[in-house]
């Protein structure tokens, strides 16, 4: 006779813990620190930004200048050198100073020791000066260009002087440099029409570098 005897029961295993709880505990862990370094270096980032759109102390200093006595020795400069002059004044530019002391119309000029005509339709003026060199060095009144200047009619026709000014008589010789301090005679010798009325005599200091207003002499 058989005996049929049931085995007991095996007990129940405890559940092991998943790998997948493990993992997400990972992740969960990274994140937050990953957030909490952006936050850190927002919270950095920003108070560099506040420190730099902070504005800086401004300081103001002012400073008072007098002006008074360079304007009026500045206006008193540009009006003695520019300012209209008649025949017998002392007119200035720069170094040079030049007294118009007689205009005279003509119809003939000695040139180079001999007698020159005008032509049929035409005339001479003739300014005679003293000019004074008041500069730092010295003028060929004659040869070179140390005044610049033009004769000027009541039409606003503008006249260059005859060329050889050192042929004319009584005139300094080519080269003769009139040294700093000193004056010469001189005579400015023009060739206009014969019906020419002149008005103004036009002159300035010769100066490559600097624009130079010229000074006006009323000859009417």
């Amino acid at each position: 006779m058989s005996t049929n005897i049931t085995p007991p029961p095996m007990p129940a295993q405890p559940p092991q813990p998943g790998k997948k709880s493990h993992t997400n505990a990972y992740i969960i862990g990274g994140a937050a620190i990953i957030a909490a370094a952006i936050v850190a270096t927002g919270i950095a980032i920003s108070g560099r930004s506040d420190d730099t759109a902070k504005p800086q102390p401004t300081v103001t200093v002012t400073e008072t200048v007098e002006l008074g006595a360079t304007v009026e020795e500045d206006t008193a400069a540009a009006t003695d050198q520019n300012a209209d002059a008649k025949v017998g004044d002392q007119a200035r530019n720069g170094g040079a100073v030049v007294k118009v002391t007689k205009v005279a119309e003509v119809d003939t000029i000695v040139l180079a020791g001999a007698r020159k005509s005008a032509g049929v339709d035409a005339k001479y003026v003739v300014l005679k000066t003293v000019v004074s060199n008041e500069g730092k060095a010295s003028m060929d009144l004659t040869c070179s260009l140390p005044i610049v200047n033009a004769l000027i009619d009541d039409q606003g026709r503008r006249f260059d002087t005859i060329e050889d000014l050192y042929d004319v008589a009584d005139n300094p010789e080519c080269n003769a440099q009139l040294q700093p301090g000193f004056d010469d005679e001189m005579q400015f010798v023009y060739r206009v029409p014969k019906d020419a009325v002149v008005t103004t005599w036009e002159f300035s200091e010769y100066d490559l570098e600097n624009e130079v207003t010229p000074t006006l002499v009323n000859l009417t």
